[in-house]
């Protein structure tokens, strides 16, 4: 062999060699790849799927070349996303959901997390983690920028970017953001249900009824079998008081679904609003047979009860609902009530207490906790709840007449009137406030603070709004002419308040002794005083604590 031959040829060679080696050394994962190529065509079980992953894991990890990585990356996503919606199946396709979904829900999270690494328009992967963590417990902000991601990779495809439109609607917090998803999501596919009756459901939340019955009538128009939309609309005529529309809709449901426990639920609300009780318990009736765990129908059914003065049944409605939900507000509110009802104050006291621990902020449950203190007498308590939403809101009249009228009842009328005269200026007409406000000035025995005139003027215009007819305040109008000297005007109006309030024993008894007060030509004196209860109550463990 000619040696210039030979020696061209081993540089040919290594030349050769050379450039090769890169490629092996790209491709040292390529066995994996057969394998998991091979193994994902017959997979069957997690089992199989988590073996497809682990392998394309392997394979990127020794090294492919660009074309091979390329299929590795996709291989491996989608086998991820597959074993995810594996996983995902006893959460969203199982009623209830597996007991142990937190649990499953981790799991598939961990691999659409890798998925949506390794291949970032895998969109169905984006949607299901938007849909994971928008279950409770799930972080919010994830699920959002999620959708987000989803949105854009559908970008092109109407459906699927109206789906995920959608889906990104139901996550956000701002009503104006979720009414441009929903309005972007039906122009990019009209048919989708689920866009039309996001949108009317959030217009009913924005308090614009007209513009969500139009949604929902839209939606009937597509399918007049729509069930759900015929309700979802007489719920919004509900809200805008055309109840005779919303019957119409509700009974057309009922016929087409007479199996539906919610449009019973729903024509029972129409009914209570006309007073028609007894037509709404037997519906409220025919939706707990059909769905003995309908906690709605439960808690509306309680209070009916509780208003036909059945505490009886109401308290067995609560504590079934109570044992569907443990933790149901509305049914601890009702469960205090009626605790109330049957004397029980301390376990009155007691609930709104436990629900004050988690929403200490909630100035209708402090109110219900004052009244309640009021009728246990202890009065010194409810002033100071009173004062405390005093000191946040100022202007807060409910619980400035409340202080005004609690202080009157244990004889502090210094400070009592000093609220008066801030609820005269708020409501001038109000007959209660001139009332009272009139009677501590006639009769009370601190002479600083009595104002005969004044008195006579405020109880004069309370007559007038009353219509001369309410025998308490014809009283305080007696009380401010006695105290001017007035007796013959004092017994003529006293006799008349005696003369009205004849049916009540309690209030006729009292009514009589200022009259003989009068004919004796003696202004009426009352300075009231309660004894205080000490506080015995002994506040109950939050359900919603951990």
């Amino acid at each position: 062999m000619n040696i210039h031959r030979v020696g061209r040829w081993l540089i040919v060679c290594l030349l050769a060699t050379l450039t090769a080696a890169p490629a092996i050394a790209q491709n040292e994962g390529q066995a994996e790849l057969d394998k998991a190529t091979e193994l994902q065509i017959r997979a069957q079980t997690l089992a199989d799927l988590e073996q497809v992953s682990k392998l394309c894991e392997e394979a990127l990890k020794k090294g492919l070349d660009e074309g091979n990585q390329a299929f590795a990356k996709q291989l491996l996503s989608s086998t991820l996303f597959q074993h995810a919606s594996r996983l995902t199946e006893p959460i969203f396709e199982q009623s209830p959901p597996d007991r142990r979904w937190p649990l499953l829900r981790q799991f598939a999270l961990r691999d659409l997390e890798r998925a949506v690494e390794v291949e970032p328009t895998l969109g169905d992967a984006h949607l299901l983690i938007a849909k994971l963590h928008g279950l409770p417990g799930g972080e919010a902000a994830r699920a959002e920028k999620a959708a987000s991601a989803a949105v854009n990779v559908f970008e092109g495809d109407g459906k699927k970017q109206s789906a995920a439109l959608v889906l990104r609607a139901q996550l956000r917090e701002d009503g104006d953001a979720k009414l441009k998803d929903y309005g972007r999501a039906i122009e990019l596919d009209p048919t989708n249900t689920e866009a039309w009756q996001g949108r009317a459901v959030t217009y009913m939340d924005q308090g614009e009824a007209d513009k969500a019955i139009a949604d929902f009538k839209r939606l009937i128009e597509d399918n007049k079998e729509n069930v759900n939309a015929r309700l979802a609309l007489a719920e919004a005529l509900t809200n805008m008081e055309r109840f005779d529309e919303a019957a119409k809709q509700v009974d057309e449901a009922i016929q087409m679904k007479p199996e539906s426990p919610l449009a019973y639920t729903l024509r029972a609300r129409l009914h209570l609003i006309k007073e028609d009780t007894k037509a709404a318990l037997a519906d409220l009736d025919q939706a707990i047979r059909l769905n003995p765990q309908d906690i709605a129908a439960l808690m509306i059914r309680a209070r009916v009860h509780l208003a036909d003065e059945n505490i009886a049944a109401a308290k067995k409605d609560v504590e079934t609902a109570m044992l569907l939900s443990p933790g149901l507000i509305q049914g601890i509110l009702i469960r205090s009530i009626i605790a109330a009802e049957e004397g029980r104050l301390v376990d009155a006291i007691a609930d709104i207490q436990l629900l004050l621990q988690d929403d200490p902020a909630n100035v209708g449950w402090q109110m219900q906790l004052a009244g309640y203190y009021i009728r246990d007498n202890r009065h010194s308590k409810a002033i100071d709840i009173f004062t405390k939403i005093l000191a946040d809101d100022e202007n807060n009249q409910d619980a400035r007449r409340a202080r005004a009228d609690t202080l009157l009842s244990v004889g502090k009328h210094s400070e009592a009137i000093a609220d008066f005269e801030i609820l005269l200026k708020q409501a001038p007409k109000d007959d209660g406030i001139l009332n009272n406000f009139a009677w501590v000035l006639a009769t009370s025995p601190e002479d600083e603070l009595r104002d005969g005139q004044r008195a006579l003027k405020m109880a004069t215009e309370a007559c007038e709004v009353t219509k001369y007819e309410k025998a308490h305040i014809l009283s305080t109008l007696a009380s401010a002419y006695a105290e001017i000297g007035d007796f013959e005007s004092a017994r003529k109006w006293a006799q008349k308040a005696v003369d009205a309030g004849a049916k009540d024993e309690e209030t006729d008894e009292q009514l009589k002794n200022e009259l003989e007060s009068y004919k004796q030509n003696k202004p009426w004196r009352e300075r009231q005083t309660v004894e205080e209860k000490e506080d015995s109550v002994q506040p109950r463990r939050s359900p919603f604590e951990a």
